[in-house]
């Protein structure tokens, strides 16, 4: 679970993102949260992307016309 820091609560507690984004009714303007979300938009699990360039790599050499690809997505 990720926290970030509220600066309009008193003494500025931590509260979970999930809280912030669905009750806070400041959070279009908090800088805390686009903090937030801004690092966490720059990072990519490679996980992810190892798997999908896996999947290309199976159905291109399982298919047997050559030139033509299949986008598999998940």
């Amino acid at each position: 679970m990720d926290y970030i820091t509220c600066e309009r609560r008193k003494n500025s507690p931590k509260i979970n993102v999930l809280i912030c984004e669905k009750k806070c009714e400041h959070a279009k303007k908090c800088k805390s949260y686009f903090n937030y979300m801004k690092v966490k938009s720059s990072r990519v699990p490679i996980n992810e992307c190892t798997s999908v360039v896996e999947d290309l790599i199976s159905v291109k050499s399982s298919h047997k016309k050559k030139g033509s690809l299949i986008a598999v997505g998940k």
